[in-house]
């Protein structure tokens, strides 16, 4: 489809997202690249890839007990290093669903904490949350860098897949909302008209192919 709204400068080696640039279905770009102090936001139904992109590109490994920060200076936030940490303290043998409101306020105090400070910053996020996006936008304004979406968009069943091979099933119902507020985000095609978009300085979208062919991102002054 390529670029919809705005000029996204393109070369064989890299991509610099400024307005909107849909890759689903077009050229493959290595690279993309972002101002240094940069939010970026990357976002995705359940099992769309959010963390298996974020551990290929920033060596991340799942494992981490809270935000980790790349040899670049890179800070990563995502929710899976809540669990860990929270896992840690109270042990296996608790059932999950127990502590996940306690998960889910750690991971917004550690994101709210790296968005309000300084340096880049990397984000996990479902995307399908409207107040989340808000506070992003709240904790982030001063950021003359600015906020930046990636957007992966897979098909249901990749998604599926996603869930599956991480055995993080997530429940038929709470799916389904998942998918609705995705695609009220994202339109399977055309422009994002999403207003809880328009703080963001770039918003990429990516098929599971577009996101594969990615194998770096980088931020430069």
């Amino acid at each position: 489809m390529g670029v919809t709204t705005a000029m996204a400068p393109l070369t064989e080696i890299e991509l610099r997202p400024y307005g909107q640039t849909d890759l689903r279905g077009s050229v493959a770009v290595p690279g993309l690249r972002y101002p240094a102090g940069a939010v970026v936001v990357i976002a995705g139904i359940p099992g769309a890839g959010k963390s298996t992109m974020m551990h290929a590109l920033f060596g991340t490994t799942g494992a981490e007990p809270g935000p980790a920060i790349t040899t670049g200076g890179v800070r990563v936030v995502d929710s899976e290093q809540a669990r860990n940490w929270w896992r840690q303290l109270l042990g296996t043998r608790l059932p999950y669903w127990l502590y996940r409101p306690l998960v889910h306020l750690t991971a917004l105090l550690w994101a709210r904490s790296a968005l309000r400070g300084d340096g880049t910053v990397v984000v996990h996020d479902c995307g399908t949350r409207r107040w989340w996006r808000a506070l992003i936008a709240r904790w982030s304004y001063r950021r003359p860098a600015g906020v930046h979406y990636v957007l992966l968009d897979v098909p249901v069943d990749v998604a599926l897949d996603g869930q599956q091979a991480r055995n993080r099933r997530v429940r038929r119902r709470a799916f389904g909302r998942h998918l609705r507020a995705w695609r009220e985000m994202v339109p399977a095609s055309g422009e994002l008209t999403d207003p809880d978009l328009a703080h963001a300085t770039s918003c990429l979208v990516l098929d599971r192919a577009a996101a594969s062919a990615i194998d770096r991102i980088t931020f430069t002054a």
